[in-house]
């Protein structure tokens, strides 16, 4: 349902006619006899549904979508389970104990109120009263430090439980990371169930280290092994290098400065340029080694990063000479430029002026950033190139520029 019907108001307002030993309810013009273990539970697929004020005062609503902050904390919990099911188990016996504290204050309370509401004659003459009172006095104070001890215990357990947080919020991360796959083609779908078989067999592996941080790290490298084996078994060959960027950039953003993932993308695609200036004119600001069909593409690159342009010293051309006439020029990179420029950048530059080794270019990349060990599975930076034909560029910057909206 994408509301609620004003039909079914009568209904979750309980407005109950008696009729002799039953109740009923009018819905509509009819009038149904009513049962009291009755519930009614209306179901949307909008994550957003549109609830009026009268309606969302009688319902109670539930979101049972999958949210970053609520999978962390389920992610957690497993987690504490598996490396310290005894602090997992002590957590869970405060929390029932706070809570059997509370009910006892709050029973306390109730029992003080009636005993002063029931007393007849003065109170202060009535000793069983007064001895009431202290009696429930010493037993609130008792449970009030109870409930402080629990806190305090808590917030120490709390502390040992979020050394495991970055595991749990990398593995959320990938989640949604393989989850925004949807979007590209609707048979990449991948349940929570499945990625939860994932992370706990990523958990079972064997991963000795001497202390939690080390064992932490482990763990998330594991991991991350585990979900990019799994994930690209289920993609079309056309589609894995793709997945391999949409994967770096969600795993480590840090490793792409601003305005680097949209020039890539062409989300950014000099329009300045095409205002100010003609092509004659950005050919004159162009060294002149660069070939004129690169002309655009590297003024462009200018003009979105003009840091990065600077740093390459494209104006030296006994500089990069190597790099524009090797087969392999992703790899024969300036040794005093590549000490400069990020692996990400040099994705770029390559983009650029030799677009003919981007492919290769972005699998080295992936290969450098997530780690050789995920491509053992026929996935080599080698055999990636094989993949994709010249038309895979354009359909390749399409599929990753849609996923790049939703990170």
């Amino acid at each position: 349902m994408d509301g609620v019907e004003p039909v079914l108001y009568p209904l979750l307002r309980k407005d109950l006619i008696a009729q002799g030993p039953r109740y009923a309810v009018q819905i509509g013009e009819k009038m149904i006899d009513y049962n009291e273990e009755f519930r009614l539970f209306l179901s949307t697929r909008n994550p957003n549904p549109f609830i009026p004020p009268d309606a969302s005062s009688i319902v109670t609503e539930v979101n049972f979508t999958t949210t970053a902050s609520g999978l962390r904390g389920q992610l957690l919990a497993l987690t504490i389970q598996h490396e310290k099911p005894d602090l997992e188990e002590q957590k869970t016996k405060l929390l029932q104990q706070e809570e059997d504290k509370k009910i006892q204050l709050a029973k306390l309370e109730d029992s003080l109120l009636e005993t002063l509401a029931t007393s007849q004659g003065n109170i202060l003459e009535n000793k069983d009263l007064i001895e009431s009172l202290n009696q429930t006095k010493a037993s609130s104070a008792l449970i009030q430090e109870s409930l402080a001890e629990s806190f305090r215990l808590q917030s120490f357990l709390d502390k040992e439980r979020d050394a495991y947080l970055p595991l749990a919020e990398s593995a959320s991360k990938m989640y949604f990371i393989i989850s925004d796959l949807s979007k590209i083609n609707n048979m990449y779908r991948f349940s929570l169930a499945a990625f939860l078989r994932l992370f706990q067999r990523a958990l079972q592996s064997e991963q000795d280290s001497g202390n939690t941080e080390e064992r932490i790290k482990l763990l998330i490298g594991s991991l991350k092994h585990t979900v990019y084996e799994y994930v690209c078994r289920c993609l079309f060959k056309a589609d894995q290098l793709m997945f391999a960027l949409h994967f770096v950039r969600g795993m480590h953003p840090e490793l792409f400065q601003e305005n680097e993932w949209e020039t890539f993308t062409g989300v950014i695609i000099g329009d300045t340029i095409r205002k100010s200036d003609s092509q004659r004119s950005a050919r004159d600001q162009i060294p002149s080694w660069i070939e004129q069909d690169r002309v655009w593409a590297v003024a462009s690159l200018k003009v979105s990063l003009p840091d990065l342009y600077q740093t390459l010293c494209f104006e030296d051309e006994s500089l990069w000479r190597t790099f524009s006439q090797s087969s392999i020029c992703e790899q024969d990179f300036p040794s005093p430029v590549v000490k400069r420029i990020s692996l990400f950048q040099q994705v770029l530059v390559v983009q650029a002026v030799r677009p003919d080794r981007l492919q290769s270019a972005m699998a080295l990349f992936a290969c450098k950033t997530l780690g050789k060990l995920i491509f053992h599975h026929g996935i080599s930076a080698q055999k990636l190139n094989s993949f994709f034909c010249p038309m895979f560029l354009f359909y390749f910057i399409v599929l990753i520029q849609s996923l790049s909206f939703s990170i």
